[in-house]
């Protein structure tokens, strides 16, 4: 039997002003729960650095599968995120990592 493939995670950041943050909170926990739904163990989590002392925060999404994040589901997750409302300010930085373990 062969080793399965090392998982990859999704991990997106950017930044959010704070005077649309509850509005652009609100779509991207709408837009994971939609995401979870479609896509059965996907783990969709929203992340904001703690020790922000900047204007405007920075917000990460992360998102894991058992099977890993293809790329299909990681074009999938970009394409929803077009949906999201105003609030980001620059882009959204996606990154894949591998689990290493």
């Amino acid at each position: 039997m062969a080793d399965a493939a090392p998982a990859k995670a999704l991990f997106i950041y950017y930044k959010v002003d704070p005077a649309h943050a509850p509005a652009f909170e609100n779509a991207v926990r709408q837009m994971q729960t939609a995401l979870r739904r479609s896509h059965e163990d996907l783990t969709a989590r929203l992340w904001i650095r703690a020790d922000a002392k900047a204007p405007a925060p920075t917000w990460m999404e992360t998102y894991e599968h058992p099977e890993g994040v293809s790329v299909l589901l990681a074009t999938l997750i970009e394409l929803a995120a077009q949906d999201l409302p105003a609030g980001q300010i620059g882009d959204r930085h996606v990154e894949m990592f591998t689990n290493i373990d």
